[in-house]
């Protein structure tokens, strides 16, 4: 009976051992949950540095998402097409003032002319320079003056048959500065000199020979040749090479000269001429080979 008793105590401990071990090894299904969201948080704080290690974010870095960057970077390329737009309006705005300087050049060096024509020696602090003087700046001033304009017309007859690129793209940047550089500053001392020189020779421009007032106008309509069709096609050469130099470095070849740049060649040709007319009236002037015996051209 005691044996029975026993047996029966432990036959229901053993059940309830059962049964509490079959419940702690199986959960249920809302416990399986949870443990794995549990497990879920405690591996993504053990798979990650604590938030002090973490480096700080800016405020732009940290609102910053793939559709501002897209945005940002579409913005970027408005702003560097932007640019590129601009370029040519700087050249045109460039060669505006240049033209506007070179006007202002022009217009006064012809009035000083004009005045010294038909009033007579202007400043009279020219008879005080001696005739030495104004010779030598007169032969430096025109062999510098004739000098550019032909070299020069050589030089970009070259370049334009060359079809380069880059020798274009160099040679129409730096064409401008050897204009401001040394051609006008030595068609200036030309002029300045050589009125020096006709007020000292024969006591002024109004009152010496025919051909040194014709030496003058010959001057005054190179210049304005000059200015008309050389000045003027520089910002629009400059553009069309400019073109040709972008195609070039996008991978085209075999390009052709722009028509712009080969039309010049016409118009400094000319210029050449009225070089060579200036220097044959200077020295190949009336009295010098053919004497006329009724007037004194010395």
């Amino acid at each position: 009976m005691l044996f029975n008793k026993k047996s029966a105590v432990l036959a229901v401990a053993a059940a309830a051992l059962a049964s509490d071990g079959v419940h702690s090894f199986a959960p249920s299904a809302h416990q399986s949950v949870v443990a794995h969201s549990k497990n879920a948080r405690l591996g993504t704080q053990l798979s990650f540095p604590p938030t002090s290690h973490l480096p700080e974010l800016s405020p732009v870095q940290s609102r910053e998402t793939p559709r501002s960057t897209q945005l940002y970077v579409k913005t970027k390329t408005r702003q560097e097409l932007a640019t590129v737009v601009e370029e040519p309006n700087d050249v045109d705005e460039a060669k505006k003032v240049e033209l506007i300087v070179l006007g202002i050049w022009g217009i006064s060096i012809s009035a000083f002319i004009l005045i010294n024509n038909f009033y007579g020696p202007w400043p009279l602090i020219l008879k005080t320079v001696p005739e030495r003087a104004y010779f030598l700046s007169h032969m430096i001033g025109g062999m510098l003056f004739a000098g550019g304009i032909i070299l020069t017309t050589c030089i970009e007859r070259l370049v334009a048959n060359s079809k380069n690129p880059e020798v274009l793209q160099f040679w129409f940047t730096k064409v401008p500065e050897l204009d401001g550089l040394i051609v006008v500053p030595a068609l200036t001392i030309s002029m300045i000199s050589g009125t020096g020189l006709s007020i000292v020779r024969y006591g002024g421009l109004n009152i010496a020979p025919p051909h040194v007032g014709a030496i003058f106008w010959t001057l005054i309509a190179s210049m304005s040749w000059w200015a008309a069709t050389d000045l003027t096609t520089q910002g629009p050469s400059l553009k069309a090479v400019q073109e040709m130099y972008e195609k070039y470095e996008a991978g085209e070849v075999g390009m052709e000269t722009p028509k712009v740049v080969v039309d010049r060649h016409f118009s400094n040709v000319v210029s050449c001429f009225f070089v060579l007319t200036l220097y044959s009236l200077m020295v190949l002037k009336p009295g010098t080979y053919f004497p006329f015996p009724w007037q004194d051209w010395s």
